[in-house]
């Protein structure tokens, strides 16, 4: 039978599971401390903005660190989920969220980059990204 070698698993030292899952915990902790942080950063920013004059690249920032927030929770939770997952198909589901949670982030963060952009535009400063991306 092909690959039927392979069919027992090798042998993993109990402790450096334990360590591993240690450590697995730590990433889903730091991911929810980014999550907050990154939340509380959207919320200044919006109250920050409210005190000026909104243009569309203001709008566009706003709007992408909502975006990134979104997907840093949605990151978070994923990651999360993964600890608790009790068979190889709600962990695949819980990894395909990470994904999203990540691409939403790209998302928020492009939005915040093209707000920036413009705003600097206007303001005479004229566009940064072909020195910064040749």
């Amino acid at each position: 039978m092909k690959g039927s070698r392979n069919s027992k698993k090798p042998y993993i030292d109990p402790l450096l599971l334990e360590e591993k899952a240690g450590y697995e915990q730590q990433v889903a902790v730091a991911q929810w401390i980014q999550a907050f942080g990154v939340f509380y950063e959207a919320i200044y920013l919006s109250k920050l903005y409210s005190f000026t004059e909104e243009s569309g690249g203001d709008t566009k920032i706003i709007i992408g660190i909502w975006v990134q927030t979104l997907g840093q929770l949605v990151e978070a939770s994923a990651v999360s989920a993964q600890l608790t997952a009790l068979s190889d198909a709600a962990l695949l589901k819980a990894q395909q969220f990470a994904v999203s949670g990540d691409l939403l982030q790209s998302v928020g963060a492009g939005l915040q980059a093209i707000g920036g952009e413009e705003i600097l535009a206007a303001d005479g400063i004229g566009n940064v990204s072909p020195e910064i991306i040749p």
